[in-house]
């Protein structure tokens, strides 16, 4: 192994989806470490990656080292962890570099994202959103300008993290999906309930006061599902045909940019369906927006319900109930319908 590095001798697998940092937590719970304390003195060389800030007390003038503090050089090991890292976690677990990677962000391109870089904002925004259409005629959802723009992230000057949330049902050491910490799902696949912010889950279980599961639709249960699907196995199978989780997410993100579209931009046919699925969701037309903005700079609530639209959206072309006229429509059609 390199650096003269020896096996720990216990590391649990990666669960499907975890998040990098999520399973160092639980790697480092198990020799009752900190990821910190794991990060910075136990990678041999790689732990050069990480500055140990000692704090002075100025009543005493000297460095008191049972507050040390880690700061990574990176800005955030679960946007992108550092090579050496990366390579020191694989000798001391055998987990292979390529499937470590993956629990990143940067890992996660091309199927998440064609490009990080929010200066492609405009090129990448027609490229993934626009190139293609779900439930309107191909080119009926005409030209946005879009500046500073990376799909399913909010713009670089703000964190990128909504929030860290987990099901309130699972087992406390099943470990924190990446990207549940997207505007991509709202419930857990499995239980089908509504994830919790993780820091109020763990709080309800310290004081052995469990949280009572809130459920979703069963249209935005369905949904998660099948984006859980393709982020756990790297395929969805749809109603006439199984897709790769990247032509998945793609096709999902313009659904959004659709149900969302003014009436008048969408043409009388494609309005009155667009009218159908907000009404079947129980929801004011467009959610109530005034102005047309990227789903990724919609307020929480507002992306919530673009989510549950599109859930339903996908719920009724599967039922035969509306029948999508875009280029990607026949995916959520059952084979008798497609054309």
């Amino acid at each position: 192994m390199p650096d003269g590095a020896r096996r720990w001798p216990v590391h649990p697998e990666p669960a499907p989806g975890e998040a990098l940092t999520s399973w160092l937590g639980r790697l480092a719970g198990l020799y009752r470490l900190s990821v910190e304390q794991l990060l910075t003195y136990d990678l041999g060389p790689a732990s050069a990656q990480f500055d140990v800030v000692r704090p002075r007390d100025a009543a005493l003038d000297y460095q008191v080292p049972a507050f040390d503090v880690v700061r990574p050089r990176d800005a955030d090991l679960d946007y992108q962890a550092p090579a050496a890292v990366l390579r020191a976690l694989t000798a001391r677990t055998g987990i292979a570099v390529g499937r470590l990677r993956r629990m990143t962000i940067s890992g996660c391109v091309p199927w998440l994202a064609d490009t990080l870089d929010p200066a492609d904002g405009q090129k990448a925004f027609s490229a993934y959103v626009r190139q293609d259409s779900v439930l309107l005629p191909p080119g009926r959802a005409g030209y946005h300008v879009v500046n500073h723009w990376v799909p399913w992230l909010p713009a670089r000057s703000r964190p990128w993290r909504t929030a860290r949330r987990v099901c309130p049902t699972c087992p406390a050491d099943r470990g924190i999906l990446l990207l549940a910490a997207l505007p991509l799902m709202i419930s857990c696949a499995e239980h089908g309930c509504r994830l919790e912010r993780v820091h109020e889950v763990r709080r309800a279980h310290r004081y052995d006061e469990p949280m009572t599961p809130r459920p979703v639709p069963d249209a935005v249960a369905a949904l998660d599902r099948l984006t859980f699907e393709g982020i756990a196995t790297g395929s969805v199978t749809l109603p006439s045909r199984t897709v790769h989780v990247g032509e998945w997410l793609r096709l999902l993100r313009t659904l959004l940019d659709e149900v969302s579209m003014v009436a008048s931009r969408a043409g009388p046919g494609s309005a009155a369906m667009l009218h159908q699925i907000w009404d079947t969701a129980d929801l004011p037309f467009r959610a109530g927006l005034n102005h047309w903005r990227p789903y990724e700079r919609l307020s929480p609530a507002h992306q919530e319900a673009m989510l549950h639209a599109a859930a339903t959206a996908v719920q009724l072309a599967a039922d035969g109930r509306i029948i999508p006229g875009g280029t990607l429509g026949s995916a959520l059609q059952r084979a008798p319908h497609r054309r």
